[in-house]
């Protein structure tokens, strides 16, 4: 998730209206900067389990409490809870791990750009409507806070029509555990197609690929 972040931090800026909205934004964002921290000098494979695991997001928030609190400035808590929440965030845009580099789990919709848009957009819209309210009820504020969802909208909108020109793998959203199905669940979706979009998160199921070779060409 790109703009969602972003409108997050806007959400919970309510939460403490005296904690500047730069270091919310810094917060919200804070997985991603470390996992491109360590991509520093050159790209390294598996950096997510340490950026955006469970304990690696509960770690790095409980640090990015702490730095911000040594400043002696409220909201502490709330800097904590935008680093926390990255993570139920990207469930929704990507896969991502849960305690160990396996398994990867995540609605994937940055394969689907359309819904991902949709999706973001959304959030973009409710999390300036939260942010608005924080503020004084004058016009001048308001028009301010509408000029930036449209751009984060509209970022979030070029995002998502570069994923669209340039995706070249298709959509493997999983809550799986890993575990191969069972002949008899193998055999019941060859029968019948449409129960594979049932079984899509049905616990013990490996993901889509697998699933869609299952259906189309019978493969194990």
């Amino acid at each position: 998730m790109y703009a969602g972040h972003a409108a997050v931090a806007l959400a919970l800026r309510r939460r403490e209206p005296r904690l500047p909205i730069l270091p919310l934004v810094i917060a919200a964002f804070g997985p991603d900067w470390l996992e491109l921290l360590f991509m520093i000098p050159e790209k390294r494979e598996g950096m997510a389990v340490f950026t955006h695991s469970i304990p690696a997001v509960l770690i790095g928030g409980v640090l990015a409490a702490v730095l911000y609190s040594a400043a002696r400035r409220p909201g502490s808590g709330t800097i904590f809870l935008a680093w926390v929440l990255h993570w139920p965030a990207d469930l929704f845009t990507g896969r991502k791990p849960l305690v160990f580099s396996e398994p990867l789990i995540g609605l994937d919709l940055y394969k689907l750009p359309a819904v991902d848009f949709a999706l973001e957009s959304m959030v973009v819209v409710i999390g300036c409507a939260l942010y608005a309210r924080a503020l004084p009820p004058r016009g001048d504020l308001r028009r301010v806070v509408v000029i930036l969802g449209a751009a984060l909208i509209a970022m979030q909108g070029a995002l998502d029509l570069a994923l669209s020109v340039m995706r070249n793998s298709e959509w493997t959203p999983s809550f799986a555990l890993g575990a191969a199905v069972s002949a008899r669940t193998r055999d019941t979706i060859m029968v019948m197609p449409w129960t594979a979009c049932i079984l899509h998160f049905a616990p013990r199921t490996t993901h889509t690929r697998k699933r869609w070779r299952w259906t189309v060409h019978g493969a194990s």
